[in-house]
């Protein structure tokens, strides 16, 4: 393969995936922390020079934090602490949207990942079909790191055994196959 030829396997490989992810961010936003959780209201530093007196311990904090909530406290004018007040789940509720959304990309982009690639293997144009097998490959990986973490240890081992099951087809498919078949140029040394 020639330098040109290269460099476009390499624009596409880079290109394509990031314009991919890209663009389905800005038709599907991830959910924002701030859209959950008002940052401002949780914490208010004690006045200088004034001596608080530790709070009583209350099982509800303790309990609000294993839920997966934090605690919020009722404060005075010092910035003392007066005691719990309620248990705030803003964080818990932002991390399910996350989850969702990470599930919901991961169905869209893997897809997309996968018709690029049968899009190169198709493709008679032998660098520019490289480049997209390489690009839907990299989409498609992308697809599986953004959801990863949610899979369970058979889910995330059968994600990994389906792609890599389709890297050796399209092994198979593309580059075993073209070395099977019979070219114009080894039929014509055949017959010399």
């Amino acid at each position: 393969m020639d330098a040109k030829k290269l460099a476009m396997v390499l624009a596409i490989l880079a290109l394509l995936p990031v314009f991919v992810v890209l663009f389905v961010d800005a038709i599907y936003a991830e959910p924002k922390y701030e859209d959950f959780c008002n940052s401002s209201r949780y914490y208010y530093p004690e006045k200088v020079g004034v001596n608080c007196t530790a709070m009583a311990y209350d099982a509800r904090v303790d309990q609000c934090y294993r839920d997966g909530g934090f605690a919020e406290f009722k404060y005075d004018e010092d910035g003392c602490q007066l005691g719990f007040d309620s248990c705030n789940y803003c964080g818990k509720e932002h991390n399910e949207a996350t989850s969702k959304y990470n599930r919901n990309v991961f169905f869209i982009i893997l897809p997309v990942g996968l018709v690029i690639v049968l899009i190169g293997i198709y493709l008679t144009i032998d660098y520019i079909g490289a480049g997209l097998m390489f690009a839907g490959l990299i989409t498609m990986f992308y697809a599986t790191l953004r959801y990863f973490s949610e899979l369970s240890k058979l889910g995330r081992a059968l994600i990994i055994l389906a792609e890599l099951l389709l890297i050796m087809w399209i092994g198979y498919r593309k580059i075993s196959g073209k070395e099977d078949k019979p070219t114009r140029k080894s039929k014509a040394r055949k017959r010399k």
